[in-house]
């Protein structure tokens, strides 16, 4: 079992964690949990715990709760020769919970929360996929920007363009992004990456946070989106980005953020999220929306109402995903393109595919399909070209 600190201070005095408690160290909390639970937490643990955004604060603060009622339940790991000392991993269903709870037994038979630690062995890239969990990661380049990939040279270079993907607990970035659905985490790395380079291309930055949103299989993805696009709550996808949202604000971190597919559907579905549980604008984000699987003007209003700033929005004219997922462009002719390019979009590679990577202009489009061998369909797009010019 793997585990780093975070937050690492030298006290391990421990003190009760009250409401009063919670809210001089602006912890968020459902105070039910702090009712049922008589709960003694260190100095340390106090602090990493102050460290996490509200919603990872909220479900870290229910295990502890279970931990105090139940702390020699089957589910804690004995993991030293201390007869007292235990770790709890969390068995919560949404997975991006990646914490470990370090807690110790008195002879009295006093619990107290000793440590949180950042469980590594949950983190990072897997060969099943939705074994990932929807959390942080900082993302380091490697080489050049992207400026297109039209063959599959091309492409294996701005694969190899992102390096080392680390955990992290927030954004200490300036730039952000969130992935679409069908990415896992070594696929969303590297394209998330070029696709911040197209949304911001005088910007010179080495490295990137990403919002993970991994991936369940289609069916599951597609679920998460309809979701989070019905009015009430929203999925904990996003009432945990509009925690991370509130985080980087609070700190008055400026950010730039890059949303693609399902991230603008996730992006979309935080801030409205955001504006039930908050009332501070959001005047230090600013976003671009790529290939939005969600309505623009519904996320450009919620992002207004806010004071964020919708910096641009790139799409391609033939690509079903915001036109007809989006409903951005529902015309005859928007409905036409996207059904004629509709197996490009799902089933094509990453170069034919309207969807996938960041749209550079209908001339670059048309080149991939010709180094691609797909004739037909670049003729297509010449047509679309001429006519419209």
């Amino acid at each position: 079992m793997a585990w780093k600190h975070s937050g690492k201070t030298t006290a391990f005095d421990y003190i009760g964690l009250d409401s009063e408690t919670a809210q001089a160290y602006d912890i968020a909390c459902d105070l039910i949990s702090l009712k049922t639970a008589r709960i003694f937490i260190t100095q340390q643990a106090l602090a990493m715990l102050a460290n996490l955004n509200h919603f990872d604060q909220r479900k870290v603060v229910k295990e502890i709760a279970h931990v105090c009622n139940n702390p020699n339940s089957c589910s804690s790991i004995k993991h030293s020769k201390l007869p007292f000392k235990r770790l709890w991993r969390s068995k919560d269903q949404f997975q991006s919970y990646h914490y470990l709870i370090d807690y110790k037994i008195a002879a009295n038979g006093q619990v107290v929360i000793h440590d949180i630690y950042f469980d590594e062995n949950v983190t990072g890239a897997k060969t099943r996929y939705s074994r990932e969990r929807n959390m942080l990661y900082t993302v380091d380049r490697i080489s050049g920007r992207f400026d297109g990939a039209f063959d599959a040279e091309d492409l294996k270079k701005t694969k190899a363009a992102w390096g080392e993907v680390l955990p992290t607990l927030q954004v200490e970035t300036l730039h952000a992004a969130v992935n679409g659905m069908q990415n896992n985490l070594d696929k969303a790395a590297w394209l998330m990456g070029t696709h911040l380079d197209v949304a911001y291309p005088k910007d010179d930055f080495k490295t990137y946070t990403l919002f993970h949103n991994p991936t369940d299989r289609m069916l599951y993805d597609v679920v998460e989106c309809v979701f989070d696009k019905r009015q009430g709550t929203k999925s904990q996808n996003a009432q945990h980005l509009a925690a991370i949202l509130q985080q980087t604000q609070q700190k008055g971190q400026k950010t730039k953020w890059v949303v693609h597919s399902q991230g603008a559907i996730i992006f979309s579905a935080a801030l409205e999220e955001y504006r039930k549980s908050y009332t501070s604008a959001l005047t230090c984000h600013q976003v671009v929306v790529h290939s939005p699987g969600a309505w623009l003007p519904r996320l450009k209003q919620a992002a207004t109402a806010l004071g964020m700033t919708v910096v641009n929005e790139r799409s391609n004219p033939f690509d079903i995903v915001p036109n007809l997922a989006g409903k951005n462009d529902l015309s005859p002719s928007g409905l036409a393109r996207s059904l004629k390019f509709m197996g490009l979009t799902f089933l094509g590679t990453e170069t034919t595919s309207p969807h996938t990577l960041p749209f550079l202009g209908l001339e670059s489009y048309h080149a991939q399909l010709r180094f691609a061998g797909n004739h037909k369909r670049a003729n297509d797009v010449l047509k679309y070209i001429e006519k419209h010019t």
